[in-house]
């Protein structure tokens, strides 16, 4: 069968195509069940040239990529030939990638992402293959049962074997298109490639993650060509002032105009990016203070004088609250002074005076979350009854673990908190302590109906 436009149905009696998924210059990818081992599978399809040579060059390092088997790879489970077209069937990745993320990502979530990043990377040079196509919309966050990330590299390998892609980024118009945001000024010079070239585009790919814009811009393919050549960016710590200035300059050496400029290799990074200091630039290390424990009260009895006028102010007041009959003249009301004094610890998040009274104090409190907020390090979710910049659950990411899709799904439900209270300029917060003290309320069974 001739190489062919025409959408995949199935593949003989093991694969059902369900559905196109992406489509690109090189090929298609289709969403497909295997039917021998009951999973869906992604299957990309990559035309030929009509002589067989990326076919050929793509079966040898699909067959390397199929070798690999990293957690952070996409794995490849079979390839087909069909006329002059390869079909690779991979696994089927359920997940956003970084062309999809609805923000910046926060430091920390940033350090394991990139670390995931440079291990597969690195696996795959060490292998002998450079991907060469390196882009936001070919890395995936995928989500593990635990709720915990999972970084997968999609096109390992294959971006090799399909044409060229220079031509392919600018349509008649001069419309920009494809990877040319990610492409490495050697790969536009058409001067050798090698690792370095997939660093600088992970290294693109770095940049916009941590800042939701791409470092190399333009309105023509021709603007976009000449920032790359030019090496002309906005500084990381310009747009993100709140990131360490270390982990800056470690990201804008990957997108280094000079090859040479560049890490040596995805493992050197790697080591690199564990030694990274993570304290915030001076300017803005705005670190809420923890509340000043409470002072001692100075003891009432620590004369022996007033013990004994204490004594007599006793004895009188004994004797004023019964009457003849020896019954309490006010025993009702202390009843109910007595309760009141109990000591509570849990509190709605409308009670705000009652809450600010036990400044320094760990209670529990209830309420409706209305918003999720970041401030560099610090995390806050803040009750949908409580003033602006007030009444916040407040979570440091440099005592515990607070990722930011668990915190969010918060957003809209009713919780019960618990953490210390603290004012912090003149903020109302809750300190939490770990995010097993974040629970969202049961569901609150109506009564029954009387009969």
């Amino acid at each position: 069968m001739e190489s062919s436009n025409e959408p995949v149905t199935s593949l003989g009696n093991r694969y059902t195509v369900d559905r196109e998924i992406a489509s690109g210059g090189g090929g298609s990818v289709y969403l497909a069940h295997d039917g021998v081992l009951n999973r869906w599978v992604a299957i990309k399809r990559i035309h030929g040239d009509g002589g067989g040579a990326n076919i050929a060059a793509a079966v040898r390092e699909a067959t390397q990529l199929a070798s690999l088997q990293h957690p952070n790879i996409v794995t490849i489970h079979d390839f087909l030939k069909s006329g002059d077209d390869l079909l690779v069937v991979m696994e089927f990745i359920s997940g956003q990638n970084i062309d999809q993320l609805e923000g910046p990502m926060p430091v920390d979530f940033f350090m394991d992402f990139a670390r995931q990043c440079l291990n597969a990377l690195g696996a795959a040079h060490s292998a002998g293959i450079v991907h060469r196509d390196i882009k936001a919309g070919n890395i995936m966050l995928a989500r593990l049962p635990s709720g915990d990330f999972q970084v997968k590299l999609l096109d390992f390998g294959l971006a090799k074997a399909q044409p060229e892609p220079m031509l392919q980024t600018m349509d008649q118009s001069g419309a920009v298109l494809g990877s040319i945001f990610t492409m490495a000024p050697e790969q536009f010079n058409c001067l050798p490639v090698d690792q370095r070239t997939d660093l600088y585009s992970l290294g693109c790919v770095f940049y916009q993650a941590l800042t939701a814009t791409r470092p190399f811009q333009g309105k023509t393919s021709a603007n976009v060509i000449a920032a790359h050549l030019q090496n002309d960016f906005i500084p990381l710590s310009s747009l993100r002032p709140d990131i360490p200035l270390g982990i800056c300059t470690w990201v804008e050496r990957f997108i280094a105009c000079d090859p040479s400029n560049r890490p040596p290799s995805a493992s050197a990074a790697a080591n690199d990016l564990v030694l990274l200091p993570l304290t915030p630039p001076p300017a803005l290390r705005q670190v809420l203070q923890s509340p000043p424990p409470t002072l001692p009260r100075t003891s009432l009895f620590n004369s022996w004088r007033f013990a004994f006028a204490s004594l007599g102010a006793i004895a009188v007041l004994s004797l004023a609250i019964f009457t003849l009959d020896g019954n309490l003249l006010f025993g009702p009301q202390q009843k109910k002074e007595t309760e009141s004094k109990k000591a509570r610890d849990t509190f709605t998040s409308k009670e705000r005076s009652d809450i600010i009274a036990m400044d320094g104090k760990i209670i529990t409190i209830i309420g409706t979350i209305a918003q999720f907020g970041e401030e560099g390090p610090h995390r806050f979710l803040t009750f949908e009854d409580s003033t602006n910049r007030d009444a916040m659950l407040f979570f440091d990411t440099n005592t515990a673990e607070f990722p930011k899709f668990r915190l969010v799904k918060f957003v809209g439900q009713k919780v019960h908190a618990k953490g210390q209270v603290s004012q912090t300029d003149k903020r109302l917060l809750l300190r939490v302590a770990s995010m097993g003290d974040v629970v969202i309320a049961p569901t609150e069974t109506p009564a029954p109906m009387p009969e």
